[in-house]
């Protein structure tokens, strides 16, 4: 018997992460450095809200599409601070986590066949989601000479008949480039141009650096109508496990299928956990601005850190929290090769270092790994040193 769902993976990054998890529970010293989950607590003011909600009886059947006070409060935000133009409440959707609502998204959206651009390497379950409905992940190479620019003219030279959607992803995972407000006009303006679709991934919309701006794409007037543009509690507020998120888009006919999603998968995210989301919306923003200073400051103990050592060459990320390194070509292997999985498995077995391979994120990928500087600034300094001395 054969099934769909025979095509997709259980995902690399799984892999590493279940070797690291009982190598820790065996005792070892290690390094989690393959984990995008900051070591933040939640928020106490969103802590509060979930609890109080228990201890109220808020524990009922919620509304399948979010709670009034939560949608309302995302629709504020987005018309506020992204400047998206979307109608009202109505067309924002309360999903459980980013993915869901990435899920939701090419599900409403894709035919079998339809084809979606996408940046290559990519955050490894935005290809399956895509894949899921039957629709063909199309992979623009972003290149280190071009700062891993997300090119508006290979992605024109990209287009079929078939080409359905642009999806975007600002600040990028695995990457950590952050796309230009001029790029992503441009980028718009090819979608006018080619009658498509724009699926804009906004997780890390708030972990950015350097003063730099985020912007949103669905802010652009010409294109407005016709982006999808899904977010995530799990970055900017350190909800990794609480699962929430929303989806937002003004075409009628996509909000009344993702109604019908909702109805078919969560039926409503858990009411507590939108309560915090209230909480989070409308609150003070001191704890969010405290994390990414945080972050920053990570960043800058890790990647001068991983500069240090010669088997690595590695990208400043300008948003996010991963640090994307080149292998050396001068790297001798291990067991017999030296490829992205070799290094992963190297960092694992010879310094319980944890590290994703880079081909878990497209072909373009290989010859790559993914670092993550979520841990605290005292257990990332050991990491490099730890890797220093096994690569000197």
């Amino acid at each position: 018997m054969t099934h769909g769902l025979d095509n997709v993976t259980l995902g690399a990054l799984v892999l590493v992460r279940d070797k690291m998890m009982v190598q820790q529970a065996a005792g070892r010293k290690v390094y989690r450095l393959e984990v995008g989950d900051t070591s933040f607590d939640v928020p106490v003011n969103i802590q509060q809200a979930i609890t109080d909600a228990l201890r109220q009886g808020k524990t009922h059947y919620p509304p399948s599409t979010g709670l009034p006070q939560l949608r309302k409060a995302m629709l504020h935000k987005v018309q506020t601070e992204n400047r998206l133009p979307i109608k009202d409440d109505e067309h924002v959707l309360v999903t459980s986590g980013g993915m869901h609502a990435l899920y939701m998204a090419f599900a409403a959206l894709l035919e079998p066949g339809d084809e979606v651009i996408l940046p290559d390497p990519m955050w490894s379950e935005t290809a399956e989601l895509i894949k899921r409905p039957g629709g063909v992940p199309v992979p623009i190479t972003l290149r280190a000479d071009q700062g891993f620019l997300y090119d508006p003219a290979d992605i024109e030279a990209a287009i079929t008949p078939q080409a359905k959607a642009i999806y975007i992803n600002s600040p990028q995972n695995p990457i950590g480039v952050v796309f230009s407000e001029e790029t992503q006009r441009q980028i718009a303006a090819i979608a006018v141009k080619h009658n498509l679709w724009v699926v804009s991934d906004e997780a890390y919309e708030h972990v950015i650096f350097d003063r730099q701006k985020h912007f949103s794409i669905g802010s652009i007037p010409e294109v407005a109508d016709r982006t999808i543009t899904a977010y995530t509690f799990s970055k900017t507020y350190a909800m990794t496990g609480l699962r929430l998120g929303y989806l937002a888009t003004n075409d009628d006919l996509l909000v009344n299928r993702c109604r019908k999603l909702l109805r078919l998968t969560t039926n409503g995210v858990s009411s507590i956990t939108q309560w915090g989301g209230v909480a989070a919306m409308t609150g003070p923003q001191d704890a969010v601005q405290e994390m990414v200073q945080e972050l920053e400051a990570r960043r800058n103990i890790f990647f001068p850190g991983i500069q240090t050592i010669k088997a690595f060459e590695s990208f400043k990320p300008g948003g996010a929290f991963y640090v994307w390194s080149k292998i050396s070509p001068e790297w001798r292997g291990y067991q017999g090769r030296r490829d992205s999985w070799a290094m992963t498995n190297y960092l694992i077995d010879q310094a319980g270092v944890g590290t994703s391979p880079g081909i878990a994120f497209g072909r373009a990928g290989e010859g790559y790994v993914r670092f993550a500087f979520t841990l605290d600034q005292q257990t990332l300094t050991e990491s490099i040193d730890v890797m220093r001395d096994l690569f000197k």
